[in-house]
């Protein structure tokens, strides 16, 4: 899927075809076929290729600096199913007329922007529209911790009083979700502190243009981002350490069970 959107005196314009996209434009691009590449990468003149990484959902959060281009990939929260979280690497070009974003799914972090449901948010403020869209990953990461959280809670309480192996079985797949988080956000960071130093260059890059409302929106990000961090470790060891509990528990009433037959 190819959409084109583009702020207009303060109106959102969604309706754009690519060939007819202006600067300032924002391409946004949803599981493209090859010949969606090839159109936005005449469009845009980036590499098909380039584009691609975008979508390989192995792909670890960086920055690429091209003379024409700033390439910055992140991995963002998805939730799966209940119980069942992951990360999607999604890719964000800046050029000199468009910013363009790549994701092989349709996720929440996006759709705050393609519904126009996010504040300040602008097309063709490349750089803010960047580290706005840094910032609702960070938060969303928050959020679905904040989920995960409770979930853990409804699950110790069932388990105290069932000791069933199928809420064991879903403490681990939690457990799982907060290491795709653990590696998202540590990898999300260091793009973030590289983004920072690249401002404070002596040679900052062209493209990367930042006023200092800027500035402090990418260390409000830096700061959610570190939270999260530090709270997905914290659920990571509580959960770690109630698996182990619990599994012993159960082993040992499976244990007694069999000596009792």
């Amino acid at each position: 899927m190819l959409q084109v959107y583009k702020h207009n005196n303060g109106h959102l314009e969604d309706n754009i075809s690519l060939a007819a996209a202006e600067k300032g434009s924002w391409i946004n691009v949803v599981n493209p076929d090859s010949e969606d590449l090839q159109l936005v990468s005449m469009v845009t003149e980036i590499p098909t290729d380039v584009l691609k990484t975008a979508l390989d959902t192995e792909e670890r959060s960086h920055v690429e600096l091209e003379d024409n281009y700033i390439f910055v990939v992140i991995n963002i929260p998805i939730i799966l199913e209940t119980d069942s979280y992951d990360t999607l690497p999604l890719g964000i070009f800046i050029t000199p007329d468009f910013i363009i974003t790549l994701c092989i799914e349709d996720t929440e972090v996006m759709r705050a922007f393609t519904h126009n449901k996010y504040p300040l948010f602008y097309t063709f403020k490349k750089t803010r529209f960047l580290f706005q869209i840094l910032y609702r990953s960070a938060t969303l990461f928050l959020r679905y911790l904040m989920q995960i959280n409770h979930r853990t809670d409804d699950i110790e309480n069932i388990l105290r009083h069932s000791m069933q192996n199928k809420e064991f079985f879903l403490l681990l797949e939690l457990q799982k979700s907060l290491t795709y988080f653990t590696s998202a956000l540590r990898s999300n960071g260091i793009v973030m502190e590289k983004l920072m130093r690249l401002r404070r260059s002596t040679t900052p890059h062209p493209l990367l243009k930042m006023y200092e409302e800027d500035e402090d929106l990418l260390e409000d990000v830096i700061i959610e981002n570190k939270q999260a961090i530090e709270m997905v470790e914290m659920y990571s060891n509580i959960l770690m350490s109630m698996s182990d509990t619990f599994a012993s528990i159960i082993w040992e009433c499976k244990m007694k069970c069999v000596s009792y037959r």
